[in-house]
Formats: structure tokens, C-alpha cells, sequence
């Protein structure tokens, strides 16, 4: 535009932002964060006297920030059945003792027995690891359902009692994740067991010996010794200073495991569901399987909202253009999709708001018997464990998919048998059938490995496929990746060495969101930097780590169109290194998902990370070291985040971040936020709208000009062009 456009425009953003910052400071809105995965729901069934103590607990959990409901269920006045567990995706236990005990402790165990065959998480507290009569699940439970064996009663802590650090022989495993300090006042309950039941395991004991925590036999199970009440109503309880929290969430979380549905619509279809849920569940990998039978009225996308993904095992006639609908809004709030064979037909293929933008394999004949092909990413997790697949009249006949879809496994004419996408991470389309011929011959070869391939698929869409793009030493990126894995968020991390030749546009195709840091230098920058802004442009989301977001002068930083095409959030990227040991600062926006449930990190006696303070981002922070630097920020209008420390630990460097704080919680929240967040050019406040607020905010960036923060198009101003930008967001109003 013309220089007097230009001045014209700037005086109108002055006088606007005057008048209305009054009203911008009135207006209140509840932050937003666009897609979110589905928060699961506990519920605490208790035998408590005192209304106070199952409060507490119920408090708790909720302030931690990752369950969509915590409700409470008073068992001394009755007993949940099944139907009412069936709604949540785990249970905590617990009993206080004395007078207050189960009103049907058989009827409880079974209940709790059934709900975990169904995929159900269980986690148990003391007194509910006790055989004292009324204070314990019996039935069908005890035995074949405990963790900690169940002794004639429970002790009382002498004096107070910690986690022996020591005892942990897993830094890594998912319960522990973050659990550093732990303890009890004198007068706490504790099961007196030293041991486990066969086939537990021991994740952590008591300085004295005791059992602290265990997970297992069983799929879904894990127990924690100690009461849920806090000190917040007692000495004697665990203290609020220490991890108490962290392990509870830690172990409900472990034993929570996809919630899924199967989409129906034809009378065969019960027995076929059926016999894809049995084959399903022999793998272990999901939770509550639910069907939703379509021929008796399409589901709101709030009925769907309440699992993490769905599996259209449809059979005719053609869905109605309703179904279409709420399924690509479905879609577009998070929720996984796997489309099996039947949809593929022309006449039977999925309508409405569906078709074409959500499709990945486009609709023809899938009438072929084939065998598994060529696996063209053996390291996806949609193939982990599958060697065989004997595909009966649900091949497909041709190749034909979508812009951006890709093969991830083909059949044996060459034809997609498993398919992603690089723009909807949690979308796979299977060209096979849910049945197999333990039901009807036309269906899959019952002894090849057809249910662990729908299951892998349900599991990869409700759980994003993550790559670690490091340039580091083999050790330290087995590190990081070990650290993400263990809090089971993912359905797969690999990791691709960047330190030599760059990966290829395919390398990085299959991943729902990339990590990537380095401590070599990167072998090609510019090249890697190219090849990441082709990925975030296709979709993909990208989380820098320390050094790829400083200068170090070594080629540890991306370049390329990385840089000049403005995918990085500190323009530049700034020179300066500072070390020295740093710790967890201020929460800039407590309840950002990258934030969420992150207590405490230290980053160690080094603590890497960049020298300066207030760096005007082409974005903003949410996150800060104790001394101001950065820990976490996030990009103004792409799918990006940067972390602002080195992300392999202590298990590798002792100077690096200590692993018993919230290093893995850190990384695992930036890239799933990566992952599901669909940027909103315009919310410079992250509020979820573009209002009189974020024009305040454009304006003072834009009087500078040359000022990165009010940059919505790459190129490091903050101008007309972007004030364009700005403009179509501010009348949208609302962010997708």
C-alpha cells in the first residue's frame, strides 16, 4: 500500500484502540485453546463417614486440571453397578475404615471385576486393599483383580514415612512420571505389603520396605498405598508439599485407555461388531468399547464427544448426509475416525460436510481378496505387531486417494490397505472389514492379524504419531523419547537422527506433530529448515527444543525457509547461550494446555537456555524460568511451540533437567497441543477470540512496524499486509 494508506490506517488503529480499551479491558472470556483431546472422567467410589475427607480427594484431583469430571459415589449407602461405572473411564477406591464400611463389598468386587473385563481403569487405596470385613471389594475381585496382595489389615505409619527414591527401578514408567518427594505424617494408613501379587510389578517402596505403588497383572489396574486424603485435613494424611497428587493422576491415568466406538448401520452388523470387539480386545489396547447403531438416528456430535474415537464398520444402505455432518465436526474437535471397507462403495460412501475433505481413500470397489504388501513405514504404530492379513473381498481395486493422504501399508496389487493424512492426524482408513471369517467368509482370515490392525489404527488416531527430529547422540534421543512414551499419550514415537542427511518430505510425512532440537549440529539447516516449513504447511505441528531455537554458531539452529518464511518464533533465531542451574517460573497463562499439570522443573546445574529477556516473539509466552528466559511460547498463526530447554535429562547428562520434575509433562503437553491446535491468526491474547482486546495489541505492534509480535505472514513486520490478515480474523470474530 501507499505510504499515506499506510499513515491513514495507523491513525485509524491509534483512535480505535483508544476508544475501545475501556471495553477490551470489560470484555471477559474464557481462555480457548481451539482442538482439545477429550479430557477423560473418574469417579472416586468411597466408604467414608466424613463428608469432608472424599471432598478432599475429589478437590484434589480436579485441581490438577486433566479430567473432564471428577464426581464422588458413596458406597456405604449403595453400590454402583456396572451401567453406572460404564460411564467413566477409571475408578479410584478407597475406604477410611472404622464404622464406615461398603454396604455390599461382593457386589462391589464384581461390579469392579466386570468394569475392568470391559476396559475399565481401576486404581485402590487402603483401606480397600484390606480383607477387614466391609472395608474391601470381595467377590469376583480378590483374588483375580488385585495388584497389592490384600493383608488381615492395615498399619499405621510409626512416624512419617517417604518414597525410598532409590527403590525405583523405572525411572520411566508412566506412574512415577514427575514423582519426586512423597510422604506420609505419623498415624497414615498403609497396606503392610512388601510385595505383589504374580505378575504386578513394583514401581516405588517406602523407605522401610513397604509397597508405595504397583501396576498390573491386569490391564487397567494399579495401586497406590496410601490414603487419598491430603494434610489439608490432617497431619497424618500425605503431605500437600509433596507428590501425593502427581501420583494419584499418574496412576488413574495409566490405566485409562482409549474409549472407542463402533458405527454400525445394517442388521448384520451386531454380530460383526461383536466379532471385531472380541478380536480388539484379546490386543489389550483400548478401554470401553461402546456401538452406536445408526439406523435408529444420527448421534450429536455431544453423544460422539464422549469417546476418543470412533470405527465406522458401516454396511449399507448410504448414511444419511446428517451423519456426514457431524462426523467431519466431530472430526474437527479432536475426535479419531477409522473408516473400514463398506464405505468405500460409491453407493455406500459417507455424505454430507464428509465428502471430499475428509475422505482419505477416494470411494470405488473394494471387492478383492489380498494378502498384506509392502509395509511403506514399518515404524508406524497402525502396523506394530502385524505380520500377516489375509483380506477377503474388502481389498481395494485401485489407488486413488485424496490430496494429502498417504500409504502407510499397502496390499499385495499395490492398493492401500492402511492410509493416513498429513492435514487430519486422526483420520485412518482401512481397506479391509471389521469382521473376520470366524463370522462370515468374506470377511478377514481370522488367524492373520486383522484385530491388532484395526486395533493399532483406533489406537493411532485417538493417540497422535510423534517424531523426534534430533541431532543429538544415540543415548540422549533414546532418552527423550523414552520420557515422552512413558506417559502413554502417543501411539508411537520414533526417532530419525538429523545429525547426517536431512530427512526426506515422506520421512516426516506419517507424524501428527515433530519434536526437534539439537545437540550436534544439524547436518543440513537449510535443508531441514525447508523440509519443517513444508511439513507445518501441510498440516504438521512443530515443537522446538533447545539449541534449535539459539544461535550457537555451530549449525545447531534450522534455517532455510525456516527462517525467512517466519516459522520460528524468536526472529533470527537470537544468538546467546546462558547456563546455570534454572527452575520453574511464572505460569504467564496457568491454564494453557502446555501448562497443564506442570508443578515444578529443574533444569538441572546447567539449565541451557537463551541469554535474553523479553524477546519480542512472533508469538507469545506462556511459560518462564525463575530468572524471566523463556521456557515455553507459542507461535502467532502456525502450529508451532518452543520450549526453551534441552530435552534429553539427567538419565543421560547429569547436568541436564532432573527427571523426578516435569521435563516429560513439559514436552509431551507442547506436542500434543502441537498435535490438535488450529491457529487463529489474530488472538494475540490466546483467548480464543479476535476482539477489541487483540486490536489494542495489533495496534502497538503495528505503530512499530518493524516488530515481530503483530507478524501474521512471516516476513518479521508488522504492516499492511498483516493488518489485512488481522482485519479477516476481527470480522470472523470467533477462532475456528
Amino acid at each position: 500500500m501507499p505510504q499515506y494508506v499506510r499513515s491513514c490506517a495507523s491513525a485509524i488503529l491509534s483512535q480505535v484502540a483508544t476508544a475501545v480499551v475501556i471495553l477490551a479491558i470489560a470484555l471477559v472470556a474464557s481462555p480457548a485453546h481451539a482442538t482439545q483431546k477429550r479430557q477423560p472422567k473418574v469417579l472416586v467410589v468411597h466408604s467414608s463417614s466424613f463428608a469432608e475427607q472424599s471432598a478432599d480427594v475429589q478437590q484434589k484431583l480436579g485441581s490438577a486440571g486433566v479430567f473432564g469430571a471428577v464426581d464422588l459415589f458413596n458406597a456405604t449407602i449403595q453400590t454402583p453397578t456396572l451401567a453406572q461405572l460404564h460411564d467413566y473411564d477409571a475408578v479410584l477406591v478407597f475406604s477410611s475404615g472404622g464404622d464406615a464400611a461398603f454396604q455390599d463389598p461382593a457386589a462391589l468386587g464384581n461390579a469392579l471385576a466386570d468394569y475392568v473385563d470391559a476396559g475399565g481403569g481401576v486404581v485402590t487405596m487402603p483401606d480397600a486393599q484390606s480383607t477387614i470385613t466391609g472395608n474391601a471389594p470381595t467377590g469376583r475381585w480378590n483374588p483375580g483383580y488385585l495388584s497389592l496382595p490384600a493383608p488381615r489389615s492395615v498399619v499405621l505409619a510409626s512416624f512419617p514415612k517417604s518414597i525410598d527414591i532409590a527403590s525405583i527401578t523405572d525411572q520411566n514408567h508412566p506412574v512415577l512420571t514427575g514423582v519426586g518427594i512423597f510422604s506420609i505424617g505419623t498415624g497414615g494408613e498403609r497396606n503392610s505389603a512388601t510385595s505383589v501379587v504374580a505378575g504386578a510389578t513394583i514401581l516405588a517402596k517406602y523407605t522401610d520396605g513397604i509397597v508405595l505403588a504397583s501396576a498390573g497383572p491386569l490391564p487397567g489396574r494399579a495401586d497406590l498405598n496410601f490414603s487419598p486424603v491430603s494434610s489439608s485435613l490432617g497431619s497424618r494424611y500425605w503431605a500437600i508439599t509433596t507428590d501425593g497428587l502427581k501420583l494419584m493422576v499418574n496412576a488413574l491415568l495409566y490405566t485409562i485407555r482409549p474409549r472407542v466406538a463402533i458405527v454400525q448401520n445394517a442388521p448384520e452388523g451386531a454380530y460383526t461388531a461383536a466379532d471385531g470387539i472380541a478380536k480388539m480386545r484379546t490386543t489389550g489396547l483400548l478401554g470401553i468399547i461402546d456401538v452406536i447403531d445408526i439406523t435408529y438416528g444420527v448421534p450429536t456430535l455431544q453423544q460422539l464427544s464422549g469417546y476418543d474415537g470412533l470405527l465406522l464398520a458401516l454396511m449399507g444402505p448410504k448414511p444419511p448426509v446428517a451423519f456426514g455432518n457431524v462426523l467431519a465436526d466431530y472430526v474437527d474437535a479432536g475426535g479419531g475416525v477409522v473408516v473400514t471397507a463398506a464405505s468405500f462403495y460409491p453407493q455406500y460412501a459417507i455424505p454430507g460436510r464428509w465428502s471430499p475433505d475428509y475422505e482419505l481413500v477416494q470411494p470405488g470397489n473394494p471387492s478383492e481378496t489380498m494378502t498384506l504388501g509392502t509395509v511403506v513405514y514399518p515404524a508406524h504404530p497402525i502396523v506394530a505387531g502385524v505380520t500377516s492379513l489375509t483380506n477377503n473381498n474388502y481389498g481395494m481395486r485401485f489407488t486413488a486417494l485424496r490430496p494429502g493422504a498417504f500409504t502407510i501399508a499397502q496390499s499385495s496389487n499395490g492398493s492401500p490397505l492402511a492410509a493416513g493424512s498429513t492435514r487430519l492426524p486422526n483420520r485412518i482408513d482401512l481397506c479391509m472389514s471389521i469382521f473376520s471369517t470366524s463370522v462370515a467368509s468374506g470377511g478377514w482370515d481370522a488367524s492373520s492379524d486383522g484385530g491388532k490392525l484395526l486395533a493399532n489404527a483406533l489406537l493411532t488416531v485417538c493417540k497422535p504419531y510423534i517424531g523426534c527430529v534430533a541431532a543429538d547422540y544415540t543415548a540422549s534421543s533414546n532418552d527423550v523419547r523414552n520420557k515422552i512414551v512413558a506417559l502413554r499419550r502417543f501411539s508411537g514415537v520414533t526417532v530419525v537422527n538429523a545429525a547426517g542427511a536431512p530427512p526426506s518430505g515422506s520421512t516426516l510425512q506419517p507424524f501428527g506433530a515433530i519434536l526437534t532440537y539439537s545437540n550436534l549440529a544439524y547436518g543440513s539447516p537449510v535443508t531441514l529448515g525447508d523440509r519443517m516449513a513444508d511439513y507445518v504447511d501441510a498440516g504438521g505441528g512443530v515443537v522446538l527444543g533447545a539449541f534449535a531455537n539459539i544461535d550457537t554458531g555451530d549449525s545447531t539452529s534450522l534455517l532455510g525457509r525456516w527462517v525467512s518464511g517466519g516459522y520460528d518464533l524468536a526472529p533470527g533465531p537470537l544468538p546467546g547461550l546462558l547456563t546455570g542451574n534454572g527452575t520453574l517460573g511464572v505460569l504467564l497463562e496457568p491454564n494453557h494446555p502446555v501448562n497443564r499439570f506442570v508443578r515444578k522443573f529443574d533444569g538441572g546445574s546447567r539449565s541451557w537456555r537463551q541469554l535474553f529477556v523479553d524477546i519480542p516473539l512472533r508469538g507469545r509466552e506462556i511459560l518462564r524460568w525463575n530468572d524471566s528466559r523463556m521456557l515455553a511460547s507459542v507461535h502467532n498463526f502456525r502450529k508451532r511451540v518452543d520450549l526453551g530447554f534441552v530435552p534429553f535429562s539427567e538419565g543421560v547428562d547429569a547436568n541436564a533437567w532432573k527427571q523426578r520434575t516435569d521435563g516429560a509433562w513439559l514436552m509431551a503437553n507442547a506436542l500434543e497441543y502441537a498435535v490438535y491446535h488450529k491457529p487463529c491468526p489474530g488472538d494475540f491474547n490466546g483467548d480464543g477470540q479476535v476482539d477489541d482486546s487483540d486490536f489494542v495489541l495489533f495496534a502497538a505492534h503495528y505503530d512499530e512496524l518493524v516488530d515481530p509480535r503483530g507478524d501474521l505472514n512471516g516476513d518479521g513486520n508488522t504492516d499492511d499486509s498483516d493488518f489485512v490478515v488481522f482485519a479477516a480474523s476481527y470480522d470472523t470474530l470467533l477462532c475456528p
